[in-house]
């Protein structure tokens, strides 16, 4: 079989190399084999590649890729409620790989009409939009928050959720082009502002809101935008920053902090992961698998590559401008009908 291993860090499209790896052996007790079908490439994938993700580099070799969906191929001796054929999302952090043992425990159960598409950008970006708008301040319908990056894939799944909710969403892009994208999944509110301004975009969202609090940014930017958001927000409001895309440490202005009591959150997924309990976990993943299912809770994708041309893959995802995300697709999951 085939895997995508890292042997050194760098740029994804000339770093990565399709390996041949033996073939899992049977699954042993408590164990499923999962066979991956699609494959996604999120943000962090790419700076993990780099070497610019997280506290500390993974040793050499590895296999990227936090998202994926599989089916199950095999089942070990004592498992209970999964079976061969089941649509699953591994819940691992190498998932570029076509076949793999885990624990039965972290193979989560999908409705079998899922969209294959959408189900292999379920575990992350979904889950990171239901923790940003639940997790962190209490809002209620009618309430205002405001995001950048709005259509990025959290940002789409953010502006969805908080369209179901009655939460008005006053959402920021760098170009005019991706203004009609935004408002057609739901946003209340779109602006297409570079963020170097703070006088002009805190008038802005006066304007767009009708002067009602904003008592939440939600920054994937980091650098100046952070302390630009902060300067629109309502006083005591709150700031979480979860993803530094101008490759610069959050900036934000001490008189924000002191004088008008707002404060810099930050978000990891793996956090969430680790402080919200399995209920909460359970509760979450099946409503956006539920959302997925029925078409209510989706995401654009831009392309599907095969998974043997995994350096175009990584070269497309790293491009701006796309209209979605980008996936690669194994043999297996070109058999399957994707």
């Amino acid at each position: 079989m085939h895997a995508i291993v890292i042997e050194g860090f760098g740029d994804p499209a000339a770093t990565i190399r399709l390996r041949d790896m033996p073939e899992p052996p049977p699954p042993g007790p408590g164990e499923v084999t999962v066979e991956m079908l699609v494959l996604n490439i999120n943000p962090s994938d790419l700076l993990q590649i780099q070497g610019l993700y997280g506290t500390s580099r993974p040793p050499l070799p590895f296999i990227p890729g936090g998202e994926a969906v599989g089916r199950i191929a095999a089942v070990g001796e004592g498992v209970s409620g999964l079976a061969v054929g089941d649509i699953v999302s591994p819940m691992i952090l190498n998932c570029w790989v076509e076949r793999v043992n885990l624990k039965a425990a972290l193979a989560m159960k999908l409705p079998a009409d899922i969209d294959l598409k959408q189900a292999a950008m379920l575990k992350g970006n979904p889950a990171t939009a239901e923790a940003l708008l639940s997790d962190q301040v209490a809002l209620a319908p009618g309430d205002w928050l405001m995001q950048n990056a709005a259509n990025s894939a959290v940002g789409t799944f953010l502006v969805r959720l908080a369209q179901q909710r009655g939460i008005h969403t006053l959402n920021v892009v760098r170009r005019e082009s991706a203004v009609a994208g935004v408002r057609q999944a739901g946003g209340t509110a779109v602006l297409a502002d570079a963020l170097d301004d703070p006088r002009a975009f805190r008038k802005k969202v006066q304007e767009a809101t009708g002067g009602a609090p904003v008592k939440l940014a939600i920054d994937a930017i980091g650098g100046a935008a952070t302390g630009v958001m902060a300067g629109a927000l309502a006083d005591g409001g709150t700031v979480v920053n979860y993803g530094l895309l101008s490759g610069e440490q959050c900036r934000i202005d001490a008189q924000h902090l002191i004088f008008r009591k707002i404060s810099l959150k930050g978000f990891w997924l793996i956090h969430w992961f680790q402080d919200a309990g399995r209920a909460r976990i359970a509760e979450t993943y099946g409503r956006i698998a539920r959302g997925m299912a029925d078409g209510t809770l989706t995401t654009p994708v831009a392309e599907v590559v095969p998974m043997a041309e995994a350096a175009r893959a990584m070269a497309l995802a790293g491009e701006g401008g796309r209209s979605g995300k980008v996936l690669m697709v194994t043999t297996a999951g070109v058999a399957a009908g994707v």
